[in-house]
């Protein structure tokens, strides 16, 4: 098959399984380099679940050829068990090639099709059947239940196929759903922010849903990431823009390169993990991000505006005591958060708290402020809270650990404490009341 060969090589982009995993790099006579990707199973075992297996070829044959492993390549599918004619359609179309019983397969017969068109093949035939097996119609009730039922699949760790299998069937559902509503069809991921590489692009207008991403999030963290989410984006399309806002991002947010953003602060000189300003218009269900190139932007216009229009959002402040810390929490908004940008609701808190602020924004919609002018082991054990609000990453909703100091309003610096002691075990209902 080749001189060389090596198993297991990872790839740029985010890893979840081995549908992101080249089997082997190898190299053939000529001195191609071969990413070789192998499957067991025989032709009668791939008959059983057609979709899965086209859909999963996809995902192992785009994924290394997008890849900087992808350069000078050649992805060869390597059929163990024969090659059946929906692997076959696949590889020929993505540009690929088959291997069987240690020898190329000819496919220059076999014609040639997009891949995003063999994808909405494969999602739609899936999402039928899983709603057929489940009962269920093509409708918000009928994804309702098949979130429903997919909360009992397992984790990544313990069977990496039958998790899959549980995101692809719940991502083709939404895409059915989708489609019965206003119509539409499965499209390339390019840019790489689905794990199976396609979105699905509603009809009438280019909005393009991740509903594979939107899987995984709902397995991870249940209904706060519910797909049926999705649906209140199609309803937005038809309202008009809401007032220009910002919504706070992760420092390492994939989309940060496609999307009109810069960081909360310039605090780059003190090497903080600072999350990211991300300008759009607010919906009534839903927040639409500016893509960067559709217009020319002014970034220092636009916070000046989004500044004014998040004073116009109410909060809720609740004071917490605990035996060495009291602490603030706004919350009860999707923007309290980005609160810690309103310099006259921060004036306001400096009225209640002190002259010097420590703010945390380790999660969406939470934002945590105590009294900066204190004792070290007291601003350590804010960090501490703050460090671990973050970790636990509820809902997958957490933007940075840092905890920023305020002064008339204003982010001047971050408080760099030289310990931060746990939070003591015997006040965690607090934390069970605010935030569960």
């Amino acid at each position: 098959m080749g001189r060389r060969a090596s198993r297991e090589a990872p790839y740029d982009g985010r890893v979840y399984s081995s549908l992101r995993k080249i089997d082997i790099v190898s190299e053939a006579p000529d001195g191609t380099r071969l990413l070789l990707q192998t499957d067991h199973r025989s032709p009668d075992e791939i008959d059983a679940e057609p979709e899965l297996s086209m859909l999963f070829a996809l995902a192992r044959i785009l994924g290394p050829q997008r890849s900087q492993h992808g350069t000078g390549s050649v992805v060869r599918y390597v059929a163990l068990g024969g090659l059946h004619p929906a692997i076959a359609r696949v590889v020929a179309s993505t540009g690929a090639e088959a291997e069987v019983d240690r020898a190329v397969v000819d496919l220059s017969a076999q014609p040639r099709e997009a891949p995003a068109a063999l994808a909405d093949e494969a999602f739609a035939a899936l999402g039928r059947r899983v709603l057929a097996r489940e009962r269920q119609p093509a409708t918000e009730d009928g994804l309702r239940e098949i979130e429903r039922l997919s909360q009992g699949a397992p984790t990544e760790d313990e069977d990496e196929i039958g998790y899959w299998t549980a995101v692809a069937e719940l991502a083709a559902v939404t895409g059915e759903v989708i489609r019965a509503q206003v119509g539409g069809t499965w499209v390339d991921d390019t840019a790489g922010h689905a794990d199976l590489p396609f979105l699905f692009r509603a009809a009438g207008g280019d909005l393009r849903i991740n509903a594979v991403g939107k899987a995984v999030k709902f397995l991870a963290h249940g209904d706060a990431e519910s797909p049926r989410q999705l649906l209140r984006a199609l309803e937005d399309r038809d309202t008009d823009a809401g007032p220009l806002l910002f919504s706070l991002k992760p420092a390492g947010w994939p989309a940060a390169a496609e999307m009109v953003c810069e960081p909360l602060a310039d605090l780059a000189k003190s090497g903080a993990d600072v999350p990211l300003v991300v300008y759009g218009n607010d919906h009534p269900n839903t927040f639409a991000m500016f893509k960067r190139g559709d217009d020319p932007r002014d970034l220092t216009a636009m916070r000046a505006e989004a500044i004014a229009n998040l004073a116009a959002i109410d909060v809720e402040v609740e004071r917490v005591e605990l035996d060495a810390l009291t602490f603030w929490v706004a919350h009860g908004s999707y923007f309290a958060a980005e609160k810690i940008l309103d310099p006259a609701f921060m004036r306001a808190m400096h009225a209640s708290i002190g002259e010097l602020l420590a703010a945390a924004v380790p999660e969406k919609g939470r934002l945590f402020l105590t009294n900066a002018v204190a004792k070290p082991e007291t601003i350590a054990a804010f960090v501490a809270i703050a460090s671990g609000v973050y970790q636990k990453n509820e809902a997958g909703r957490q933007l940075s650990p840092t905890v920023f100091l305020v002064s008339d309003g204003n982010i001047v610096g971050v408080a760099q404490p030289s310990e931060s002691p746990a939070p003591e075990p015997a006040k965690k209902s607090w934390v069970k009341k605010l935030f569960n």
